[in-house]
């Protein structure tokens, strides 16, 4: 059965594409659409825990993979 890890990357999409460090999340989701519900709400906790400037500032945006994980 395959399952899915989630990994979030902060980006600034200002002349080109600039991440920041992946964010690993330890939850092993069951299906792709968990694992993306996820990424939407781990999303709105990361940008309400950051200074309001700098997502508006450097037109910041998220880049997320719902990656697939084989489980025994």
């Amino acid at each position: 059965m395959i399952k899915f890890t989630l990994i979030i990357w902060v980006c600034s999409f200002m002349a080109g594409t600039k991440c920041m460090p992946p964010i690993y999340f330890p939850t092993i989701y069951d299906s792709w659409t968990e694992c993306s519900i996820a990424a939407h709400e781990e999303s709105i906790k990361i940008i309400k825990a950051s200074e309001p400037d700098f997502f508006e500032k450097n037109k910041v945006g998220m880049k997320y993979i719902c990656d697939p994980v084989k489980t025994y």
